[in-house]
């Protein structure tokens, strides 16, 4: 808001980025059946392992709590300045104002946890999001009658990075922040989990809409804030400034009705948040479909053996077994080789799921993902409510995590990139060649834009702003490039190429 609408690219940007990252995962989930980090748990299942998860996995998992964690905390102070907002309640101050603090701080956890332990979210969801309507239909009200300056508005859709203004926050950091907060990372896995038993043409249109609601929402509430700035500049942008801003316009009402949207966006946000790192967490280390199962080998001589084998794998007398544990022989002397991989004699009759370690497996996980998810809402949740309620900067705060979660933005790009080039996940439906170049472009932006923030953050005035896109623009193509050439997605994505060809080519 404090650089008008000049940024308003980057809005646009951003929703494209949302789109396409997003479309991606769910053609993953459609197509293979698996949500992004149960891919991930697949994909890296032989290589270096700490407790029988892949240390790609655990930073990947560790990466999104983390992430979420900052994320929580920006919903937390989102929150306590959405209270701020009703009239007088700024005014409040010394030992009551830090009362009130506190004890909205409080309500928020309590009310966060009794409805993540009870599993209530999807009702509050509804309530909240006509609340949020109303506050929507304020933002249009606002809009309306202070006018848009299309002339400003049309040169923000192209692309630029306005001059700093004195003790404001960088420009380059808001655009990261933008497309952060847009194209959530965490979405990447909790879109996945929410896409499982709908056709892909659903999941595309509720994409869609989604995406473009979210964007015309964020540039309402950028138009108003510009305009609360542009009538104040000397006061500086703020959720209070922005109150009374409100208020001139249309009232204390008004206010009001802004003040419970802005509530109930931050409530809802606090239970997605960390919703999506307990749905990361539990596809990545308990999860039933691609943790393994017993299987029972019975000969035609009558004897039986038990050999944990990867459930994708279509067992038959000539399949490779992928297998855990035991290592040896079975009972009928077809061995099982000490790197898990083994053949099925001829003489193997019939093979079963054991039911009884079936069932006891489920239980066992169901009881460890109850444990970790709240574990992961009460240590999200205490730390939240003890560092606002102790009054850290939460402009700071609301910037840093938009910051943090848009740097981490590309390392689940590229998860997702090399996960949807698999043919082990996308056999049946292979990534076309145009989908590879506009997943590949939007991953590529989201890395040069991380390193562009990077940068002005550790060499600051050491670059001019052209200097330093040039360099953020090498280190995101080499990057790129260097993936393409050290992993499998170069060759994957040549290969997209030569099916569309051979395809072009029969229905001539």
């Amino acid at each position: 808001a404090e650089y008008g609408l000049s940024l308003c690219w980057a809005l646009l940007l951003a929703t494209i980025l949302a789109f396409i990252l997003q479309e991606g995962t769910v053609r993953l989930t459609v197509t293979s059946g698996h949500s992004l980090g149960q891919c991930l748990k697949l994909k890296y299942r032989n290589t270096f392992k700490i407790y029988k998860v892949a240390l790609v996995c655990w930073f990947v998992a560790g990466s999104v709590f983390i992430g979420n964690l900052f994320f929580s905390l920006n919903c937390w102070a989102g929150g306590v300045d959405a209270v701020l907002a009703f009239p007088g309640a700024a005014e409040v101050s010394g030992w009551q104002g830090a009362l009130l603090r506190v004890g909205v701080c409080v309500i928020y956890g309590v009310i966060t946890m009794v409805l993540l332990w009870h599993d209530k979210t999807d009702l509050l969801g509804i309530m909240l999001g006509f609340v949020m309507m109303g506050m929507v239909v304020l933002f249009v009200i606002v809009v309306v009658e202070i006018g848009i300056n299309w002339t400003e508005f049309g040169k923000g859709l192209i692309p630029n990075i306005p001059g700093s203004l004195p003790k404001r926050a960088q420009p380059t950091d808001l655009v990261l922040s933008l497309v952060g907060t847009t194209a959530l990372g965490f979405n990447l896995f909790l879109g996945g989990e929410m896409a499982k038993g709908r056709t892909l043409v659903a999941a595309q249109r509720g994409i869609l809409f989604s995406v473009v609601s979210a964007m015309i929402v964020s540039q309402l509430i950028m138009m108003v804030g510009a305009g609360q700035y542009n009538a104040s500049s000397t006061e500086g942008y703020s959720i209070q400034g922005l109150s009374r801003f409100i208020e001139k316009i249309t009232g204390t009402e008004g206010v009001v009705v802004f003040a419970l949207g802005f509530m109930a966006a931050a409530l809802s946000s606090m239970i997605t948040v960390i919703l999506g790192a307990n749905i990361t967490a539990r596809s990545i280390f308990f999860d039933e479909d691609t943790d393994p199962v017993i299987f029972v080998f019975k000969s035609n001589l009558g004897d039986t053996s038990n050999v944990i084998v990867n459930t994708r794998a279509e067992v038959d007398e000539n399949t490779t077994i992928e297998q855990t544990k035991p290592e040896g022989k079975l009972e009928n002397g077809t061995e099982i080789l000490e790197n898990g991989s083994g053949v099925l004699g001829k003489e193997i009759r019939e093979i079963v799921a054991d039911p009884k370690w079936v069932e006891d497996r489920k239980v066992k996980l169901q009881r460890r993902n109850h444990i970790m998810n709240q574990s992961i809402n009460l240590i999200q949740t205490v730390i939240s409510v003890v560092v606002i309620a102790a009054n850290a900067d939460r402009l700071f705060i609301i910037l840093v995590a938009q910051v943090f979660n848009g740097a981490l933005l590309p390392f689940f790009s590229i998860c997702l990139l090399l996960c949807i080039n698999d043919v082990e996940f996308m056999g049946s439906s292979p990534q076309k060649w145009y989908a590879n170049i506009f997943l590949f472009i939007s991953v590529t932006i989201s890395l040069f834009l991380s390193c562009n923030t990077i940068l002005e953050k550790v060499l600051g005035s050491l670059l001019v702003l052209s200097t330093r896109l040039y360099v953020a623009m090498a280190i995101s193509f080499t990057g790129m490039l260097a993936l393409c050439l050290l992993t499998t997605l170069g060759k994957n994505i040549l290969d997209s190429f030569r099916r569309s060809k051979m395809q072009g080519l029969q229905q001539l």
